[in-house]
């Protein structure tokens, strides 16, 4: 959460050519509901259920692409194994501080945060770091910078 997927996922479509798909939002066009409704509505187990089908399908129209999924998706099912056989996974990790001035702002539209009081921002942070620490650390790139360079890191992919 607030990492900058998307910005980055933009930049680096926008710098390649690829098509940039940002999952949560795509879920939320094609369900008709944000993605903050449709946790409330139907619980998160759904809600993981309904993103790991739009994982695949989304990956099976479009084999080239960059995607930005949700900081609970690498978390739930096989997602983890299936975007590292089927890409290069990217765990951008920004500074505690730079996510908790981030987030401060965007609190309202993320679901896992609305019932977070700004002085429990930065250690709720914290917490879900460590209990996502598990699946982010086994992706092909770890990104620490708190801007990362979209085009450092397309010589990166492109050179392995």
């Amino acid at each position: 959460m607030g990492a900058g997927k998307t910005w980055l996922g933009k930049q680096v479509g926008a710098l390649t050519g690829l098509p940039f798909i940002d999952l949560d939002a795509h879920i939320a066009q094609e369900e008709g509901a944000t993605v903050a409704t449709l946790f409330k509505e139907l619980g998160e187990p759904q809600f993981r259920v309904i993103e790991q089908h739009y994982l695949l399908a989304l990956t099976a129209t479009n084999p080239r692409l960059i995607l930005s999924c949700g900081g609970g998706t690498p978390c739930f099912f096989d997602n983890l194994a299936f975007m590292k056989k089927n890409g290069t996974v990217i765990w951008l990790d920004p500074p505690i501080a730079v996510l908790v001035n981030r987030l401060q702002k965007e609190k309202d539209s993320r679901p896992l945060l609305k019932d977070i009081h700004a002085d429990q921002l930065e250690s709720f942070i914290q917490s879900k770091r460590a209990d996502r620490s598990l699946y982010y650390s086994q992706a092909h790139m770890h990104i620490t910078d708190a801007v990362p360079d979209p085009a450092v890191i397309i010589k990166i992919l492109q050179h392995g």
